[in-house]
């Protein structure tokens, strides 16, 4: 089995929102960030993977199986953790193990006690006097301690310190080193994203946007900006997320529109420069990118990488129509 979970026209309709034919597969021994705004579908999403919502079409198989027709197979090789504790705030890290052990037929004792050791979770002490980051960890020694493969987390890092995430970020990245496990986690801190997913899926009102490798995905953008004389209106339609002010303008651009736009006539100098880890271009556009018009030439655009934080929040200031 190479892939540990696919999800295949995922649907679910609500009084004024619609999960619209989500699609995406997770292979085996990697980490998926699930991105998107506020309200874009992603919690949705992952309730209905794990049958928490009826769907209204669609199918998702994990590790194989069906999530409903063979949901407690399915289950027994899934964790899950939320972005709050869902313990009872009066148990100890011990009594917790007692009352989540016995439903999994794997459970592991010796490995959860390890993991609190590792955690420095103190077993005698109640999860009510447990910090935020602590709970999250008390969570994943449970879901660590019955050889789940697949690890679903809902916005995990939300509210933690800086050292508590870089923990977790850790820890999911050992979780996969052997290969055989993988994560699908949602978050809005991006900055999560670019240290350790290896595919991206992205959800935007409700509608698949992009699924594939990380690296594809920054790739396929780019940043450009430049003064208020170089647009046309036919330049601002290739444009995603478009914001102007006095001095200029700045958007996103898909990569391959740009090198539409770099070669509709005129010649195109290119003054390239680095800012901090990121490469930059100064490049020249013909004023009307049009065969039909004589192309004049214009300032010169700054040209730059564009990270995931950025593609999202210019894809999600977009009309619907922008981003189909």
């Amino acid at each position: 089995m190479d892939n540990v979970l696919e999800v295949k026209e995922l649907s679910r309709s609500f009084p004024g929102f619609q999960l619209k034919d989500i699609s995406f597969t997770l292979p085996k021994g990697y980490i998926m960030g699930l991105i998107g705004p506020n309200g874009s579908g992603k919690t949705t999403t992952i309730k209905l993977i794990l049958n928490m919502l009826k769907r209204d079409g669609g199918e998702v198989k994990i590790l194989g199986w069906d999530n409903i027709a063979e949901e407690k197979a399915a289950k027994a090789e899934l964790a899950v953790v939320f972005d709050s504790n869902y313990f009872c705030e009066a148990w100890t890290a011990a009594q917790t193990e007692t009352a989540v052990s016995g439903f999994y037929e794997n459970w592991d004792t010796d490995r959860f006690h390890q993991l609190l050791e590792r955690f420095r979770i103190d077993p005698a002490k109640k999860v009510k006097e447990l910090s935020r980051g602590m709970q999250m960890k008390l969570m994943l020694a449970c879901a660590f301690s019955y050889g789940a493969k697949l690890l679903i987390l809902d916005e995990p890092t939300s509210g933690l310190d800086p050292v508590s995430r870089d923990e977790l970020l850790a820890i999911l990245s050992g979780y996969i080193e052997d290969g055989e496990h993988s994560v699908l986690f949602s978050t809005h801190i991006t900055g999560d994203l670019e240290r350790v997913a290896d595919y991206i899926t992205y959800i935007n009102r409700g509608s698949l946007f992009f699924t594939g490798g990380k690296d594809e995905f920054v790739d396929s953008f780019r940043i450009v900006k430049g003064g208020p004389e170089d647009l046309t209106e036919e330049i601002k339609a290739r444009l995603i997320g478009l914001r102007t002010h006095p001095t200029g303008f700045e958007a996103l651009v898909r990569t391959e529109e740009l090198e539409r736009m770099r070669h509709t006539g005129g010649k195109t100098a290119e003054n390239r420069s680095v800012q901090g880890n990121r490469d930059s271009e100064t490049v020249r556009f013909p004023a009307y990118a049009s065969e039909l018009k004589e192309p004049l030439p214009v300032d010169g655009w700054t040209v730059e990488p564009a990270t995931i934080d950025e593609i999202v929040v210019f894809t999600s200031k977009t009309s619907d129509d922008n981003l189909e």
